[in-house]
């Protein structure tokens, strides 16, 4: 399988490897944000209010970075929003242990996330302007590939690095990214700058269909996203306090879903490169809502593990599925947009998600989101199959137009 992988990614072509690349680096570099509200308990300074609050301020500087992608990339090239926010971002994490306040980090955390989270957006246009359509699930497999990877081995050196001195994390982590920022400029080009805005510079897609199909898609996938912010917010918590099983389980969990994906994401996307968006949709969709019901059902570690197994697989053709759909339905001049948007939907998620899921647990109902999470898939899995039948609604594939009336 790994084979197969390091395949895929040699297939791709010159400036998505650099990406692909760029991308591995700087997740591999993220090791200080994990430890953030570690670092700020043990300082001594801070409430658990303020704590909350800094942090938090991470996640809406995120979003706003989300929601800013369509403006930002009409006035400037992708390629400068990525080095830009890694340089921005190496010089927050570089100055943010200076900071002597609370007020001071909430403003700083907020920047902080503008920053990393501008580079989101950025990354999937540019994958969507060097990939052909034929492989732009794969292109979006493979990025998620490095995210994945990336944010797998950053935590794990924070926890050396933190072990042995916590401010070290921030400066370490800002020697990475500025690093990375320097790998991409001189591996890239801004000769291409001005042909790029020339076609991202609408705020508004240029035909009422073009709305419409985004829009579409972008309220279909919010189930999705505030279903997948359950296992990094809510299941630690839920193995351990809620079922009462060793936290060795919930460890387990969390290693058969990155070894998983790991392994057969760019291979299994590979096989399904010809698979149409309501084909694979459907399945990810309908293998996503059954493993969170499972979730709830689930009383031991090995259900849990199972369970895991089939929204991890479903994880595996969603994404990449959604992403490459929504790049189909954008028009190049609103590609940038449509994408930040779709990011600001996963950030949603996962500022939603730890909001309704603990109180959902109190009264004994430890299995309720959980349930709430597989009805809201299945529910959006229903609409998708109603949907695909307005031309207003749903991309037409080739091949698949209804049949006329007679």
């Amino acid at each position: 399988m790994l084979r197969s992988t390091l395949q895929a990614v040699r297939g791709l072509a010159p400036e998505l490897r650099t990406l692909f690349v760029t991308t591995l680096l700087f997740r591999s570099g993220t090791m200080a944000f994990p430890f953030l509200s570690a670092y700020l308990t043990a300082e001594n300074h801070y409430s658990a209010a303020q704590v909350g609050a800094i942090v938090g301020a991470y996640g809406v500087g995120a979003l706003a970075a989300d929601v800013a992608a369509g403006a930002l990339l009409r006035y400037v090239s992708a390629r400068t929003v990525l080095i830009s926010g890694l340089v921005g971002n190496a010089a927050l994490m570089a100055v943010l242990p200076l900071a002597a306040s609370a007020t001071l980090l909430i403003a700083g955390t907020f920047v902080w996330g503008f920053f990393y989270e501008a580079f989101t957006p950025a990354s999937y246009a540019e994958t969507v302007r060097y990939s052909q359509e034929s492989d732009r699930k794969i292109a979006f497999s493979c990025n998620r590939l490095a995210i994945n990877v990336g944010m797998g081995i950053g935590p794990a050196l924070g926890g050396l690095v933190f072990a042995w001195r916590p401010v070290g994390l921030f400066l370490i982590n800002a020697c990475v990214v500025l690093a990375t920022a320097v790998f991409l400029a001189r591996r890239t080009s801004g000769g291409a700058a001005a042909e790029e805005k020339a076609v991202r510079g609408r705020l508004v897609a240029p035909t009422p269909k073009g709305e419409t199909r985004f829009w579409s898609i972008f309220v279909l996938a919010l189930p999705i996203h505030l279903a997948y912010a359950l296992p990094p917010t809510f299941l630690s918590a839920y193995v351990i306090h809620e079922r009462g099983l060793d936290s060795l389980w919930a460890g387990a969990v969390f290693l058969v879903n990155a070894a998983a994906i790991v392994l057969f994401e760019v291979p299994l996307n590979t096989a399904m490169r010809n698979v149409g968006h309501f084909a694979a949709l459907l399945t990810g969709y309908l293998l996503a809502g059954s493993g969170f019901a499972l979730m709830g059902l689930a009383g031991t570690g090995p259900a849990l593990v199972g369970a895991t197994l089939l929204w991890t697989a479903a994880e595996m053709i969603v994404f990449p599925a959604l992403l490459h759909y929504v790049s189909e339905v954008s028009d190049p001049s609103v590609t940038g947009r449509n994408m930040g948007l779709y990011s600001a939907g996963v950030n949603v998620g996962l500022i939603v998600a730890p909001q309704l899921s603990l109180p959902l647990t109190a009264g004994g109902h430890a299995s309720t989101p959980w349930y709430l999470a597989g009805a809201a898939v299945g529910i959006a899995l229903a609409l998708i199959v109603a949907v695909r039948r307005s031309t207003w609604l749903w991309l037409t594939e080739p091949g698949t137009e209804p049949a006329p009336a007679t």
